[in-house]
């Protein structure tokens, strides 16, 4: 069996510390949370292509420094990855 290096409470513990709008912080987690629960490799496509243009979005419009859309990007990747291994 493989262990998970982070959970879904650690990256939502780190996306609260990023400092970003209560908006978007609510958003992002829901997005950690449907790709982790994503219930087909489509669905999981679907959502990672809705997350990257949010992203991209608050990106745009300044609303992220160059740390926090990396880190960001991290979050979603992980999620991703734990969706694929369960």
């Amino acid at each position: 069996m493989i262990k998970q290096v982070f959970s879904l409470q650690e990256d939502l513990f780190v996306l609260s510390e990023l400092q970003l709008t209560a908006a978007a912080e609510k958003q992002v987690g829901s997005y950690l949370q449907t790709i982790e629960t994503a219930p087909s490799r489509a669905h999981l496509d679907k959502r990672l292509d809705q997350v990257s243009g949010y992203l991209q979005a608050l990106d745009d419009f300044n609303l992220l420094n160059d740390q926090q859309f990396i880190l960001l990007r991290e979050l979603v990747t992980r999620a991703s990855m734990r969706s694929l291994l369960s």
